[in-house]
């Protein structure tokens, strides 16, 4: 019985390649095609006389010699595992699909209820032993393995090889990819591969609710925003830490979990529509009480160096500090900004009352520039959409943070974090020791603590691109301007601050208990930071 459901399942698949589901990303330069010998060794030569697995092999040598790195590796490691199974078919006999043959495709083609499409694994159709030569068994045992491999690629982010090219430079995730041989000698020496093939998809408590949320609205436009979160959640660590901090950043919230349980949500101010906050992991290095603040390029070129044509006016009230390169300080008035260029120096801000960072900033390097930190403007946490930074993380009660932190790496308690922060040095590097890795998210859908479905709004459009690259509608993806790319300099004609529509309303403003200069400016520079 198990085989003829799969024989009719098979029968069928062609009848779901309609489904609007994954479609392959277009090639990619980093994973350009590979011919080279030294990546895809050449195929073996039959090890065997007999008819069955002379197939094998002669389907093995049939197998494209140009792919991506991923699909390469799948094919080596194909010709390899049944080179050392002298092409003994794994899957099928004579008499048909085996047990686990059977139990492996029949899950294969339940994809669907994971959010993949059982189309793009191309499984055989098995037709009755009477019919089943030796040929036929040999190309559809190897068909059976090569759609194994696939599913486990797919299973962590292989339809979207890389989303920061593909998608948007501020989606610095990749694919979770397994280990291709590890994948098939697993599958091969399991017991239950339907079970197996279950095992390889996210393990994160989010993806199992949200997929189960998903089978029950698939057909629903909800279905879509659900499969776009459960994607993201295939290039995830798969030990996202045993404490970790995560920042959602649609929905303005970071949690800080320990051992599977939230110990710490807080809000938080994220990046504006047009300096989004990049979506990456790194761990936490360091907490920084009283820090000083080192202005980023952007900010250098498109607000300071306008400024300091007109009057220098930030620099004054900001009490910024102009250095070269190698840090030695340098009178900002003594250089001709009509004809300079900024790039060329850095721009400190000395810890103090002024300061944009306030008094403790987190750090978790990375080449997107990006810290978490206190603010002078404690107004935007009022705000229902908090888009409204350059890019940084700006927490309301970042005190709290540190004692959440440090009483994790230090066992500081309370008091004692108080006391470093006011009676300790300017700019104090509290260097870390244990890995507390440090999660920047796009999940528009989260399932709470009481299972229910909270949706957020698709601030940065990233969950568009997703849904768009699933449907195969690569064209139809705004990819957006590298963020990373060079800061030109600033034109000479520049005469004022970079607009947007996510600045604070007068109304808003007038929230706000006082209404200084340094308010204002901090809107300009820590407000964007």
């Amino acid at each position: 019985m198990i085989r003829l459901a799969f024989l009719m399942l098979a029968a069928g698949s062609a009848l779901l390649a309609a489904a609007p589901m994954a479609i392959a990303a277009p090639s990619m330069s980093e994973e350009a095609i590979a011919t080279d010998p030294a990546i895809t060794p050449p195929m073996l030569p039959p090890t065997d006389t007999n008819p069955v697995a002379s197939a094998v092999r002669s389907k093995l040598n049939a197998l494209p010699v140009e792919g991506s790195a991923e699909e390469l590796k799948e094919r080596s490691v194909l010709s390899d595992v049944y080179a050392a199974r002298r092409d003994v078919p794994i899957w099928l006999t004579e008499g048909g699909l085996t047990d686990r043959g059977a139990a492996l495709g029949a899950e294969i083609l339940k994809a669907a209820d994971w959010g993949l499409n059982p189309a793009d694994f191309h499984l055989p159709v098995i037709p009755p032993p009477s019919k089943l030569d030796a040929a036929t068994l040999g190309k559809a045992d190897v068909e059976i393995s090569k759609a194994l491999l696939k599913y486990a690629r797919y299973a962590r982010g292989g339809r979207i090889t890389a989303p920061s090219i593909l998608l948007n430079s501020n989606l610095d995730r990749r694919p979770q990819f397994l280990d291709a041989e590890t994948v098939f000698r697993d599958a091969i020496a399991t017991p239950d591969p339907a079970e197996y093939l279950r095992s390889l998809h996210p393990q994160h408590p989010q993806f199992q609710k949200l997929r189960e949320l998903y089978v029950a609205n698939r057909t629903k436009p909800l279905g879509k925003r659900i499969l776009a979160n459960m994607e993201q959640w295939r290039w995830m660590p798969a030990d996202l830490g045993q404490m970790h901090v995560m920042a959602n950043v649609p929905e303005f919230i970071i949690r800080v979990f320990k051992d599977g349980d939230t110990v710490h949500t807080e809000r938080i101010v994220v990046g504006e529509t047009d300096k989004q906050t990049t979506i990456y992991t790194r761990p936490l290095r360091a907490v920084v009480f009283k820090p000083m603040w080192r202005v980023p390029e952007s900010i250098k070129v498109k607000e300071l160096q306008p400024d300091l044509r007109r009057n220098a006016s930030l620099f004054r009230q900001h009490g910024l500090q102009l250095e070269t390169k190698d840090g030695a300080p340098i009178d900002y008035r003594s250089i001709d900004w009509h004809t300079a260029d900024i790039r060329k120096y850095e721009v400190v801000q000395p810890p103090g009352p002024k300061n944009v960072m306030g008094v403790v900033k987190f750090t978790f390097p990375s080449q997107h520039t990006i810290f978490m930190h206190d603010t002078l403007d404690k107004w935007m946490f009022a705000q229902k959409v908090r888009t409204l930074s350059h890019g940084c993380l700006r927490l309301r009660n970042p005190m709290k943070m540190a004692e959440v932190i440090l009483a994790e790496d230090k066992g500081w308690d309370a008091d004692t974090v108080q006391s470093k922060m006011k009676t300790g040095p300017r700019d104090q590097e509290i260097m870390l020791e244990k890995r507390i890795p440090m999660h920047m998210v796009y999940f528009t859908t989260w399932v709470d603590s009481d299972g229910k479905l909270q949706t957020f709004g698709d601030i940065y459009g990233h969950e568009k691109r997703i849904s768009l690259a699933l449907d195969g509608k690569w064209d139809e993806i705004d990819v957006g301007r590298d963020h990373l790319a060079p800061v030109g300099a600033a034109p000479a004609s520049s005469d004022g601050f970079s607009t947007s529509s996510n600045r604070p309303t007068t109304q808003q403003r007038q929230k706000k208990q006082s209404t200084t200069i340094v308010d204002m400016v901090g809107n300009a520079l820590g407000g964007g930071f």
